[in-house]
């Protein structure tokens, strides 16, 4: 988990991370967002929203294991959903997560 927050961190300098869930509902209609992110104490209705934007967009959408608080102190933002810009902080996250992306192939 501490990787995930200091990818996202890192993510947040690099000017790769907006959060906010209007900020990730038109970071992922305009096609920036390359992986969708939401804490742990999100609501159900709020996650269920991002799916369905995450799905629309044709990218993933994930819950971290931090709730918005450690999301927070890891990036210095306020919020609990987030979208990863770009896609190599996106596939860094999801592989610490162990997940692969669909179209990937196994090594």
């Amino acid at each position: 988990m501490d990787k995930e927050l200091s990818l996202l961190g890192l993510c947040r300098k690099a000017g790769k991370l907006q959060w906010g869930f209007d900020m990730c509902r038109e970071s992922a209609r305009a096609k920036k967002a390359a992986l969708l992110v939401a804490a742990a104490d999100v609501s159900e209705k709020t996650y269920k929203n991002l799916r369905y934007e995450a799905d629309r967009a044709g990218i993933r959408a994930v819950r971290l294991s931090a709730d918005m608080a450690e999301l927070g102190r890891a990036c210095g933002i306020r919020a609990g959903v987030a979208s990863v810009e770009d896609p190599g902080f996106a596939k860094a996250i999801l592989k610490e997560r162990g997940d692969r992306d669909p179209g990937e192939k196994e090594e």
